[in-house]
């Protein structure tokens, strides 16, 4: 799987966009299964607040070249099993038919598809709730 990433930390709302746009034509002319963009939650801002998130997405919403390309918007804090590895601070733009999959070598996928299968939550779930026991005993 072919993943690109842009990192748009320190850049001013003009060049993100800009540089944003561009990141995305090559990727889609280059047929890059994902572009992981990082805009950042916003914390560093000084309205707390994520600007380039909030346009980043708007304006990648009302690119029409995106899905006429195959292409799907994907927001980082989404379960989707592509985007499980990141957070609100990243937008996905992945090849459609690959949303599914996980990101990384096929070591790396299966040990995911393990981890975030049903078994995998519920095995989670269980030792979770015996390091719970286990403090309310040492408690007492």
């Amino acid at each position: 799987m072919k993943v690109e990433s842009l990192n748009l930390h320190g850049l001013s709302l003009e060049e993100a966009l800009q540089k944003s746009q561009q990141n995305l034509e090559w990727c889609i002319k280059h047929g890059v299964d994902v572009l992981d963009l990082n805009h950042g939650k916003g914390h560093h801002s000084k309205r707390n607040f994520s600007v380039l998130k909030q346009e980043i997405r708007k304006m990648l919403k009302d690119n029409k070249y995106i899905k006429e390309s195959g292409y799907k918007i994907i927001y980082g804090e989404s379960d989707i099993p592509i985007a499980l590895e990141f957070d609100e601070g990243h937008t996905l733009i992945v090849i459609r038919g690959k949303e599914s999959e996980y990101i990384g070598g096929k070591k790396q996928q299966d040990k995911k598809q393990e981890i975030f299968s049903n078994t995998g939550r519920q095995q989670r779930k269980v030792q979770k709730n015996l390091k719970a026991q286990k403090r309310k005993g040492g408690r007492r």
